[in-house]
């Protein structure tokens, strides 16, 4: 009986140290910042928690994220939550005047990874980085 659960304490504590030795190695790396580019308009029901979602499983897996955000026009409490989340974390705020400024941002990033998700839209929503 002793011999099986010296065996069980000893797979574990194996397992522990191999895992340590693979998440200590990714540590290591320089890892470039996902960017993600949340387009919203009178989302204040929604937006804290996409925000403060997207960077705790990005912290979680241990991936840098910077988020910016273009506000359609926000008539509601939205740009008020961005700009208080903004103090705690990675965001830019813009707002979006012309049509085609989301089109401009990401010409100007074209070689970046850019994930583009419109919040209004249920389908974008996939799209946000979490995993």
């Amino acid at each position: 009986m002793w011999i099986g659960l010296l065996w069980i304490l000893g797979c574990y504590g194996i397992s522990i140290a191999v895992l340590h030795l693979l998440f200590g190695t990714r540590r290591g790396r320089n890892k470039k910042p996902a960017k993600v580019l949340l387009v919203t308009k009178n989302n204040q029901n929604q937006i804290e928690w996409y925000i403060r979602s997207l960077f705790f499983f990005s912290g979680l897996k241990g991936y840098e994220v910077t988020a910016t955000i273009f506000d359609e026009g926000s008539t509601d409490d939205t740009r008020q939550i961005i700009e208080r989340l903004s103090h705690t974390h990675l965001l830019e705020l813009r707002y979006q005047t012309d049509y085609d400024a989301v089109d401009q941002f990401m010409s100007q990033h074209a070689g970046e990874p850019l994930v583009v998700v419109h919040l209004s839209n249920r389908e974008d929503l996939v799209k946000i980085p979490v995993v």
